[in-house]
């Protein structure tokens, strides 16, 4: 399935009943950018309810909190006029002739609802990326990569890849989908069915793929080698902290206990936060920080910052 920028419209008023909204710096920016002429006409898409009668809205492409007088669901649309800027951004809903409702939610909306609610979720433990801790230096890295790029959340991307020359067909058959379509093309196509928009066994897949577009939160929860569980979140940005990516990764270590480290990923390098679970495991780590700091230069990474703290 195919999520182009029509299909988000669909995406994200669908999954905004369970899932975080946008952070409040975005609606400000938005706000920002509002380029309208009073008494102009408008769509509202709504995202998500808000805490006291406020609802997250998409208006002419940006985000806005909205205080709006109806009891109104996620993945409605609402007709709206624009009032006013001053003293702040203010919008009057249309009420339609006759009473009608001015609220629509389209066959794929309805169905990717459906796809939210009822499909399978993909299994939460993944594969043990290494046979075992002597690996690690070498091979943790890009098994880490495969194992968050190739579960198949991103193969409509790479399907454009492939098509413009950047990508191998046999890394795109390495995916979930790409092994359905060799099954497809003779090996037990029948099977699975499709069902509304996509075969039916990429169900999970499509349910997953609307939860990380909505989130913007990446997870993996494995064995980095048997026996060491890692679990590792990546997202964009944080609370407090707009550029670049940032990356919480949780171990549970045999000298040092568990270990949850915050990674920030920045124009400037690269910065880290330990927590340790095990006291004195902190003064360890900033002990090593300077072998750190010098095995991250060695791969062309700056440490822009390294603290260490017993919780």
């Amino acid at each position: 399935m195919f999520i182009n920028d029509e299909t988000q419209k669909q995406v994200l008023p669908i999954l905004a009943r369970t899932t975080v909204a946008p952070t409040v710096e975005a609606q400000l920016r938005a706000s920002a950018l509002l380029q309208m002429n009073p008494g102009q006409q408008v769509k509202a898409e709504i995202i998500a309810n808000l805490p006291n009668n406020l609802y997250l809205a998409r208006v002419a492409g940006e985000m806005y909190k909205l205080e709006i007088p109806l009891n109104v669901q996620p993945g409605e649309t609402l007709e709206m006029t624009y009032v006013s800027s001053d003293p702040r951004i203010t919008f009057q809903v249309l009420r339609p002739e006759g009473g009608g409702e001015s609220v629509k939610l389209s066959t794929m909306g309805k169905w990717l609802s459906n796809v939210v609610k009822n499909a399978p979720s993909l299994p939460v433990l993944q594969e043990t990326l290494l046979e075992s801790p002597a690996q690690a230096a070498t091979l943790l890295g890009s098994r880490l990569k495969a194992a968050l790029t190739q579960t198949g959340l991103f193969y409509e991307s790479h399907l454009a890849q492939w098509a413009a020359g950047g990508l191998q067909m046999k890394e795109l058959l390495k995916e979930p989908q790409g092994k359905l379509s060799r099954a497809i093309s003779g090996d037990g196509g029948e099977e699975g069915g499709v069902a509304g928009f996509a075969d039916s066994r990429t169900l999970p897949l499509i349910k997953e793929q609307l939860l990380l577009l909505n989130s913007g939160l990446l997870s993996w929860q494995g064995e980095a080698w048997p026996g060491q569980k890692m679990e590792l979140t990546i997202a964009e940005g944080g609370e407090q902290w707009e550029e670049g990516i940032e990356a919480n990764l949780s171990l549970d270590l045999p000298h040092l206990g568990g270990v949850d480290a915050k990674l920030r990923f920045g124009p400037d390098g690269l910065g880290v936060d330990f927590v340790c679970s095990r006291p004195g495991s902190s003064e360890l780590l900033k002990k090593g920080s300077a072998e750190l700091r010098a095995a991250l230069a060695s791969r062309g990474l700056h440490l822009t910052k390294v603290a260490a703290k017993d919780g």
